[in-house]
């Protein structure tokens, strides 16, 4: 959680305390602006500890912007699990023949291994995946997947760089937003 401490505020207020709304519109301008910051640094964080790709990550993202009447912003990621095959597998097409060797999957960086039992596929809709066989007869098969985006953003190093990159750049935003209004009132 990030938030403005009071002497953020009442700095804001003196120094712009000569235009209308000057102090809240350059504070929700400032958390608008760290907001997206932060989404690009958990895309980015992300990615360094999972084989993911950034659109995947990205479009699970959703910002509810500050207006300088509600200064709240509200960052959440929704989304379902990820299908194995949106990670780094092995082979990454359904081979021509039957494979001897096990499919290898691999989520976080570092880890990972061969998945037992496990086959790539094309669906008739065109998604390819990983599939295991749900019991002896050949069908049903039943997807893999890997963990959701907001379980990925959710680890304590991921969050714990997220929220400390999102207090320095408010901090510096806040300055900027102050600068800007005023050179906008010298003009």
């Amino acid at each position: 959680m990030i938030t403005i401490d009071a002497d953020q505020v009442a700095r804001a207020e003196v120094v712009l305390k000569h235009i209308p709304g000057g102090a809240p519109k350059a504070i929700a301008n400032a958390l608008n602006r760290a907001a997206e910051g932060a989404r690009t640094e958990a895309v980015r964080k992300v990615r360094e500890r999972y084989y993911i790709r950034a659109r995947d990550v990205n479009e699970t993202i959703r910002i509810k912007k500050a207006t300088p009447e509600d200064p709240v912003v509200i960052i959440r990621s929704t989304g379902s699990l990820v299908a194995l095959s949106k990670f780094r597998i092995n082979p990454s097409k359904p081979p021509a023949k039957r494979r001897k060797k096990p499919v290898v999957a691999r989520v976080v960086r570092g880890a990972g291994g061969p998945v037992r039992g496990a086959f790539v596929a094309q669906m008739s809709s065109g998604h390819i995946g990983v599939f295991h066989r749900a019991g002896k007869a050949r069908l049903p098969i039943v997807e893999r997947f890997g963990p959701s985006v907001p379980q990925m953003l959710g680890h304590e190093s991921v969050t714990r760089y997220i929220e400390e990159q999102a207090r320095e750049r408010l901090e510096s935003r806040l300055d900027h937003e102050i600068e800007r209004m005023l050179r906008g009132v010298g003009k």
